[in-house]
């Protein structure tokens, strides 16, 4: 597995290539974790797209990036999912959990869009329970016809 990153405006994009399996698994959380250390609120969109595979292990640890980044007030957003990796994202009911989106502006459109620095420590804003899956177009005529 090969891991690059590179940010944008606010937004860090995580790029992953290769497995993220239960070999890889373990060390991409760990270096996903290093490279979010000193971020406040942030706001990662972990792109798929060179991702060959994906297991339940893979997924078991960008759970448990979402939930660090949560922590931390931030958010997550998966980004370019094959075929294969979003029917497992949605058998293992993890739809629900992450943002989704077809491609990188996208994702840091959503991203940019949810990231308003709070303006009062007082008032904390409410916690979103589900995820938000945006697709493009030839998506969505894809799923109408079904």
């Amino acid at each position: 597995m090969e891991l690059t990153t590179r940010r944008i405006g606010n937004v860090t994009v995580i790029e992953i290539a290769g497995e993220l399996t239960v070999p890889t698994a373990p060390g991409f959380l760990h270096r996903a974790r290093l490279l979010l250390a000193g971020v406040t609120r942030p706001a990662v969109a972990v792109d798929l797209g060179a991702a060959r595979r994906v297991d339940s292990s893979g997924f078991a640890a960008l759970v448990a990036l979402a939930r660090h980044v949560q922590r931390l007030d931030g958010e997550v957003c998966l980004v370019g999912l094959h075929d294969d990796v979003r029917l497992l994202l949605e058998i293992m009911q993890l739809h629900l959990l992450f943002d989704v989106c077809d491609d990188v502006p996208g994702a840091i459109e959503l991203l940019s869009a949810s990231y308003n620095p709070p303006a009062k420590a007082a008032a904390a804003p409410p916690r979103r329970l589900l995820g938000r899956i945006r697709m493009g177009p030839a998506d969505l005529q894809r799923r109408a016809a079904s």
